[in-house]
């Protein structure tokens, strides 16, 4: 009979603590052991280096009614293909406290209507520059908000956004020309005994470039894959022509350049060359 009692007295504790983590609003999500839970949310989801603010906003919306606080943010950029870049993982320290701002049961935490929210700042120079120099077109940076649930449960929170190192890529402003054009050695000049032409480009960040082609007078000059950017030498008429480069960027893309080039004589080493560049696109 005292076994029952004692019985009837543990069935009675448990009730009455299950009655109070109801009035918490805990029973509807795990009567024992609360969780919180939230659906994330980051905008913009798509940075480019065009952007302003090369930031995040995240939001935190609530879907029961146990609260957090976030201590930290780490920062890890992902290739397409998922390899991580671990140079650039980072962290930011973080005091943020979310909670469903529409509970209002007594001693809960009071808030405005609209989800809690941080700003990260993703695409900084470092990154930027990172990327750019080791011709990276596109990463996922990884958010992972981390801190404790107010029931003190450990607890991770993580959305995603696409970087994007380049935009616009190379343009022609981008592109400079110069050509050289040199009499054979005892003659005039070119336009009277005609003579070789050959020209060097300068490109505003060769990192972005995959190849340039380039044509002198219509004439195929070479191509070359890496800087310096020098065509091969091809024969002309004379020293006044068009000279042409299309040069593709890392992902395909590509820019025209033409300009026409007359010559401008100097001496060096006895022979006469052109180098002028009469800078007016065609």
């Amino acid at each position: 009979m005292r076994k029952k009692k004692i019985l009837l007295v543990e069935v009675i504790f448990i009730l009455l603590l299950l009655t109070v983590l109801s009035g918490c609003q805990w029973f509807s999500d795990n009567p024992m052991f609360p969780r919180a839970k939230f659906i994330v949310t980051g905008e913009p989801t798509h940075l480019t280096p065009s952007e302003e603010e090369r930031v995040v906003t995240v939001k935190f919306q609530p879907i029961n009614k146990v609260g957090a606080v976030l201590s930290k943010c780490t920062i890890v950029y992902k290739k397409p293909d998922g390899t991580v870049i671990p140079s650039l993982t980072r962290s930011v320290a973080l005091n943020l406290t979310i909670y469903d701002p529409n509970w209002t049961a007594v001693g809960a935490l009071v808030a405005d209507t609209e989800p809690a929210s941080v700003t990260i700042e993703v695409l900084d120079m470092k990154t930027e520059g990172y990327l750019k120099s080791n011709k990276i077109p596109l990463v996922i940076a990884e958010l992972t908000f981390s801190g404790e649930d107010l029931a003190g449960h450990p607890l991770e929170l993580s959305t995603e956004v696409f970087v994007q190192a380049f935009e616009g890529l190379i343009k022609q402003d981008d592109i400079t020309i110069y050509v050289h054009c040199s009499s054979p050695e005892g003659g005039d000049t070119c336009a009277a005994f005609g003579g070789e032409a050959y020209m060097v480009v300068d490109i505003k960040e060769p990192q972005l470039v995959s190849r340039v082609e380039y044509f002198i007078n219509g004439k195929p000059a070479g191509s070359s894959t890496a800087p310096p950017f020098v065509s091969q030498q091809v024969s002309v008429a004379s020293c006044e022509g068009i000279a042409q480069v299309v040069v593709y960027d890392i992902f395909g893309n590509y820019t025209v350049v033409t300009k026409e080039f007359e010559e401008k004589e100097e001496e060096e080493g006895g022979r006469k060359h052109s180098t002028s560049i009469r800078g007016v696109f065609l």
